[in-house]
């Protein structure tokens, strides 16, 4: 398949597609419930062309690492990213480090956020366990439907993105 028009297809559709097309396999996502613009607008980046290829850029993200590689690309050709790009950045980096725990869902609005986990042996996993302890005072855990780690809201859904990344990205560095 041959993607021409991003922005025919959501940001979702358009990486999973993406990443089937350069590398031949499926890609499993977890599934993204975000109340936040997240869109590159034409005008920020107004070549179809270069939009494209930013797109590219932020499907690829793994790390932090490329996240910032990533913003200070798009801030030196472009200039200041406005909120729906940066939005863009932060999903995808909130994704790459959700993919490392297996995230089933993840849930995000002005008023919190949810990672709903796949299972209840996720709990044995140590770093999580080493995270949930870290941030006692502004997650907890729920069992209602699903394990899942929630948080509270923040001044927008940008804010609660990054406590789920700084969350997730602790876990992954505490010891397992």
């Amino acid at each position: 398949m041959c993607i021409r028009d991003r922005d025919k297809v959501g940001y979702e559709l358009y990486a999973k597609l993406l990443k089937e097309e350069l590398t031949g396999e499926e890609q499993t996502v977890a599934d993204l419930d975000i109340k936040a613009d997240a869109f590159i607008p034409e005008s920020y980046i107004e070549a179809s062309a270069s939009r494209l290829d930013c797109y590219k850029q932020i499907a690829e993200i793994r790390s932090l690492d490329d996240y910032k590689r990533v913003c200070l690309s798009m801030e030196e050709n472009y200039g200041r990213m406005p909120p729906e790009v940066l939005n863009l950045l932060v999903i995808a980096v909130l994704k790459s480090y959700a993919a490392k725990f297996n995230i089933r869902k993840i849930s995000v609005s002005a008023r919190g956020g949810m990672l709903e986990l796949p299972s209840v042996n996720s709990l044995a996993d140590k770093r999580l366990s080493a995270a949930l302890d870290r941030y006692a005072a502004t997650v907890r855990l729920e069992m209602s439907k699903a394990p899942s780690v929630a948080f509270a809201g923040g001044k927008d859904a940008q804010a609660v993105m990054l406590a789920m990344t700084k969350f997730l990205r602790y876990a992954e560095n505490a010891a397992a």
